[in-house]
């Protein structure tokens, strides 16, 4: 009898385990359901092809989301579902759950609902391991997200609704409608400044420039200086959504320096084809590939977002339904591009009216830290440890991962700071050592790294103090390279690894290092106090 009981838990913890795992191997659908019939809901295609239909629901006893769920997102081990109103009152079947669910991103298990968060639900992202900002038709309110509590409204982001929000790793750059795109310092909760104009969405791109995208207009913005490029997109539009907002197909690649996104007829009706950005060399393709089903009378129309990118596979998802109304939205399909445009596979769901939203991707993998991390330095004067390029993520955009000082032992022997180029700067205060822990939070997931310093000064001379405000930014690089210092730069020079000087100029404190091949490089600056030398990669 015991050897069949303990058979019997090992077969329920083996079942269980199954179940936990289900929801990591292929990606989700968030769907808006039919108002006035049914409350919000999600799919998971599977790796291998099947659908699982209601996967939420199921799991939770027939419970569902808020009414009209136009956005979900996975930030650490929590699933957040975003809806426009609190229940749908013609749904009899699927409880509602309120404007804002929370569940666990792997099991699907409720952890939370929520029916007022300021306003009618938009999008949520999470800000760091304790707190995440819920965007709203009124603005931004704070989320407590170790006390599963929803706060007050972050000043200066309310009388107007909110869409999309990004965080990278030292801003969240939320986009307010007929205002502009709104920089807020996660560190204050605070409104540091607006860059004004009729935006449509924001994304970040691989080499983690943040892009903003307007009707007929893409915008760069630099991520630490908020410094504009404008690019007119030649003779295609892009929709916008905020008359029935959804999360918009404005999509961007983690493994690539793309950006994706639909074209637009006018702003009620969707176009037919993907349009793909290259962010390096700044070139569209507004015929990159072709939505499906075009022939006949009744056609398939991108719905909701309708496009995103597999930060794993790199392949666009897309998702579709048949115009004509009435029953015709019954039909609903996903198509599957490669990043060179080539339609690769079709799933039709099951006829409902689902009118899908946006396809979400299960966080699998944690960030990784290169061996190149040192484990002690000895420092004897202000020194920087570039921290860009050291820590990464398979599914994420290795840019946006925040870098902060957890710990230091001793601050009295070093003072330890991330500035915002991403740089770690240890400032010796006097003799002694101390140990640094420095977190990696890449969308939730967390790895630290101890740094035993050995520090060795009483004070800094003016040269030293100065050394920590030189700034070289971004790196990598593919374009614009700036160089920011409170010193009066008399010269900068950029040499290849074999010394050989390159002849790039200076210009109010930009390098443009466009035309560089693909490489690292040595850049020195001399300035009227001192000379700095950086190792740059260019992109």
């Amino acid at each position: 009898m015991k050897k069949f009981y303990l058979f019997a838990s090992l077969f329920l913890a083996s079942c269980l385990t199954k179940a936990q795992s289900v929801y990591t191997d292929g990606y989700f659908m968030v769907n808006e359901e039919w108002f006035g019939h049914t409350n919000g809901s999600v799919n998971f295609i599977n790796t291998n092809g099947s659908v699982n239909y209601r996967v939420y629901s199921t799991v939770n006893n027939n419970q569902a989301f808020g009414a009209t769920t136009q956005y979900g997102t996975i930030y650490g081990n929590k699933f957040y579902f975003i809806s426009k109103q609190a229940a749908d009152g013609g749904d009899t079947q699927y409880a509602p759950g309120g404007r804002l669910v929370v569940a666990n991103a792997q099991t699907l298990q409720k952890i939370a609902g929520f029916n007022t968060i300021g306003g009618d639900g938009r999008s949520f992202v999470g800000v760091n391991e304790h707190k995440g900002y819920i965007a709203t038709s009124n603005g931004i309110y704070l989320f407590d997200i170790d006390n599963m509590q929803v706060g007050s409204q972050i000043a200066s982001t309310g009388n107007g609704q909110v869409g999309n929000m990004i965080r990278t790793s030292q801003y969240v750059f939320a986009v307010k409608q007929s205002v502009g795109v709104l920089v807020i310092d996660p560190n204050t909760d605070t409104v540091n400044t607006t860059i004004s104009g009729a935006f449509n969405s924001v994304v970040q791109a691989k080499d983690g420039s943040v892009w903003a995208i307007q009707d007929q207009k893409l915008v760069k913005i630099n991520p630490t200086t908020f410094a504009t490029t404008i690019f007119n997109i030649p003779t295609t539009k892009y929709s916008g959504s905020w008359g029935a907002w959804n999360a918009g197909s404005f999509t961007a690649s983690s493994q690539n320096n793309v950006l994706y996104w639909i074209n637009a007829i006018n702003s009620f009706v969707s176009g037919t084809q993907i349009v793909k950005f290259d962010v390096t060399s700044g070139t569209f393709n507004e015929t990159f590939a072709t939505i499906p089903g075009q022939t006949g009378t009744y056609k398939q129309i991108p719905y909701g977002a309708a496009l995103r990118v597999n930060p794993v596979t790199d392949e666009l998802i897309l998702n579709t339904t048949e115009s004509g109304y009435g029953t015709h939205y019954q039909n609903n399909w996903i198509h599957t591009y490669d990043n060179n445009g080539n339609l690769t596979n079709t799933k039709k769901l099951d006829d409902y009216y689902w009118f899908p939203a946006v396809a979400v991707f299960p966080d699998n993998t944690m960030p990784i830290v290169a061996a190149a991390f040192p484990t002690q330095v000895n420092v004897s004067s202000a020194t920087s440890i570039d921290l860009k390029t050291i820590v990464t993520d398979n599914d994420n955009v290795s840019a946006s991962i925040v870098k902060t000082v957890k710990s230091n032992s001793n601050p009295n022997a070093v003072s330890a700071v991330v500035n915002v180029n991403d740089e770690l700067v240890l400032t010796p205060q006097g003799n002694g050592t101390a140990d640094v822990v420095v977190s990696f939070n890449s969308n939730g997931k967390i790895v630290e790294k101890t740094l035993t310093v050995n520090a060795a000064s009483g004070v800094l001379s003016t040269v030293e103090v100065k050394k920590t405000e030189l700034s070289i930014y971004p790196n990598p690089a593919t374009d614009i390279l700036y160089i920011r210092t409170q010193d009066n730069i008399l010269n900068v020079s950029v040499y290849d690894l074999s010394g050989k000087l390159i002849n790039i100029p200076f210009s109010n404190g930009q390098v443009n290092v466009s035309m560089l091949p693909k490489g690292v490089y040595i850049v020195t600056v001399k300035t009227e106090k001192a000379t700095y030398q950086q190792k740059l990669i260019k992109n």
